[in-house]
């Protein structure tokens, strides 16, 4: 896993050790005290103090270069790798051990004429296994630093690979559903063209409105409420043109809930459907109630239709559609925020007594901003 440099109050940099200085330091002053306890009923104080000072000291500058080392090579299976691990950690061990006991013979005041190889085979008897210990010790933190490293980094590598796939399901969500309400709208001015060709002017430069909000929010993956509603009423008046006093549509949204942010295109399907299966059927058309409301710390929008003629009726169309709009919405949905969770966001369709009503359910988290 390679970072950024790393603040210097840190021992490492890359990546390898995130220690701070002072806890670096401080752990080797502590293992110095343990020992310490550890031997105060077996020899003097003053002469524990200095020899545990010089060794740990030394094991401290020497960790300095022997922790890069752990991390370059990790233990592996491998004969090899143990191979080099043993060499290495008989290396520093006796290194330290000897400085450590020479550094301590001359601050007590006992360095008579002992060679580096007297001194050297000394500390082999006397501080080998505590070395060894000690090497092993910070070894194994190394080794459980670099696996809990690698394991963030595999933990960022999913997460970033997870959104990617999200972003990717998503446009190609928005770009299924884009150019279907666009061919819908395109069919009926076809209609429209060829027995109304004013009110099919019209309706092109409502669809230029539409058209001009949609591109607004492209490439975004939320929007406000306000803005999804400033489409939404685009829409609508296209289709008021072409059902003229057939179609009547109420809002019920309050304005303290116009800040919330929602996914784009989410309303306008429901409205389509709803004028599709609750108004288009009827020969006196319907209306269509849009809502939107608090439920719990949560965010729930409504579109409701409700047909004019007798329900059951002649024409009558009671089973809420899936097309690819509403199933567009329901994927987006689940691709957002999850799904099969106990507060994921949510599209339920129902039949009324005169019509359907749709209900998109987003949690609290992902609604944001409710009031």
């Amino acid at each position: 896993m390679n970072t950024a440099k790393l603040d210097t109050g840190y021992v490492a940099e890359n990546g390898w050790l995130y220690v701070p200085r002072p806890a670096y330091w401080g752990a080797w002053i502590l293992a110095a005290l343990y020992n310490l306890c550890r031997d105060v009923f077996f020899a003097p104080m003053h002469a524990l103090l200095v020899y545990n000072a010089a060794y740990f000291g030394v094991w401290s500058l020497l960790g300095l270069a022997a922790i890069p080392l752990m991390r370059r090579f990790p233990l592996r299976l491998h004969w090899r790798s143990w191979l080099f691990h043993g060499v290495a950690a008989a290396l520093f061990v006796q290194a330290d051990v000897t400085v450590g006991l020479w550094l301590g013979d001359r601050l007590m005041g006992r360095a008579g004429s002992a060679t580096w190889a007297d001194i050297a085979l000394r500390a082999f008897r006397e501080c080998f296994n505590l070395g060894l210990m000690t090497y092993a010790g910070l070894f194994a933190i190394v080794q459980v630093s670099a696996m809990r490293a690698h394991a963030r980094q595999r933990e960022l590598q999913l997460a970033e690979q997870q959104t990617m796939l999200v972003r990717a399901q998503l446009d190609n969500l928005k770009a299924q559903l884009q150019p279907h309400f666009l061919f819908n709208t395109l069919h009926a001015i076809g209609s429209l063209m060829h027995y109304d060709l004013a009110t099919a002017d019209r309706v092109l430069k409502r669809l230029g409105d539409v058209l001009r909000l949609a591109l607004r929010d492209s490439g975004r993956q939320e929007v406000t409420l306000a803005e999804e509603l400033e489409l939404v009423s685009a829409y609508v008046e296209i289709e008021r043109i072409r059902f003229e006093n057939r179609l009547a549509v109420e809002w019920l949204v309050p304005d303290a809930l116009q800040a919330c942010r929602i996914p784009p295109f989410v309303l306008q399907p429901l409205v389509e459907n709803a004028i599709k299966h609750g108004v288009a059927p009827y020969a006196d058309g319907g209306d269509i109630t849009i809502r939107a409301y608090r439920a719990d710390d949560g965010l729930v929008l409504e579109v409701e239709n409700k047909g004019r003629a007798a329900a059951g009726g002649a024409g009558a169309s009671r089973r809420p559609g899936m097309g690819v709009g509403l199933a567009n919405i329901r994927g987006r949905l689940e691709a957002l925020y999850g799904a099969g969770q106990e507060r994921a966001a949510a599209l339920d369709l129902v039949n009324t007594e005169n019509g359907a009503l749709a209900r998109v359910t987003l949690p609290g988290s992902a609604a944001g901003n409710i009031v």
